[in-house]
């Protein structure tokens, strides 16, 4: 019965401990939510492209 208890504070203690670093690493850490002029004409051109790669029709 000892090894249980064992066990669960261990496996608890790891998830715990995982969380608070998830935790204050998101804190710490600050999201830029809208990209700027370039970065957006860059992903709209890669994203054209590859549709047009995928829809090309050469035979």
């Amino acid at each position: 019965m000892k090894l249980w208890v064992f066990l669960i504070l261990v496996i608890g203690g790891l998830l715990l401990y995982g969380g608070a670093y998830e935790f204050f690493s998101r804190r710490k850490r600050k999201v830029r939510l809208t990209p700027d002029k370039y970065e957006q004409t860059y992903t709209e051109q890669l994203l054209q492209d590859t549709r047009d790669s995928v829809n090309r029709t050469d035979s």
